[in-house]
């Protein structure tokens, strides 16, 4: 190898190393020249005078409005309360639930169910039971059942406690 062969190829290497700047600088150019186009766009936009005439009410018209306002929900209204909920006929029976909420864990339940009247097994939020329905919540009273669709609820029995009298003649 001798002293040319070693000029001509950093004299490649230079022109190599040009061409690729160049590039990136064209790269570059054409990335903020879009950026800039994108941003004048959305400043025309969001500046352009508004075309809508603004809503003109009169008094009568304001105080209905403001008298309505406590009758309105601030977050509107849920299709299927709980306490409208309706109660599953399907042969399932609620024999127990744990409520868990801890600082670490959050808020986690288990229901102990009994299907057809067979021994009762764990369930949580999203176990899908035998019929095909999933259970969609754990309340300290009840499992919500999503059934094709339809919330219904799955109440825990509470049974009447039946005291016995007091037995007469005897000290307590």
């Amino acid at each position: 190898m001798n002293l040319n062969d070693l000029t001509v190829n950093i004299n490649l290497s230079q022109r190599t190393a040009l061409v690729i700047c160049l590039g990136v600088a064209a790269l570059a150019c054409l990335t903020f020249g879009y950026a800039a186009w994108q941003w004048r766009s959305d400043w025309i936009l969001v500046h352009q005078a508004s075309t809508e005439m603004p809503v003109l009410y009169n008094s009568n018209q304001i105080s209905d409005l403001v008298s309505a306002i406590p009758d309105e929900h601030l977050f509107g209204t849920s299709k299927n309360k709980l306490g409208n909920m309706p109660i599953t006929n399907l042969q399932l029976r609620v024999t127990g639930i744990v409520n868990v909420d801890t600082e670490q864990l959050g808020a986690y339940s288990k229901a102990y169910i009994s299907i057809a009247g067979q021994p009762s097994k764990i369930y949580q939020v999203g176990d899908v039971l035998p019929y095909g329905v999933k259970v969609y919540d754990i309340t300290s009273d009840a499992v919500i059942l999503e059934n094709d669709g339809h919330l219904e609820k799955l109440p825990l029995p509470r049974e009447q406690l039946k005291f016995k009298p007091k037995p007469t003649g005897e000290n307590p």
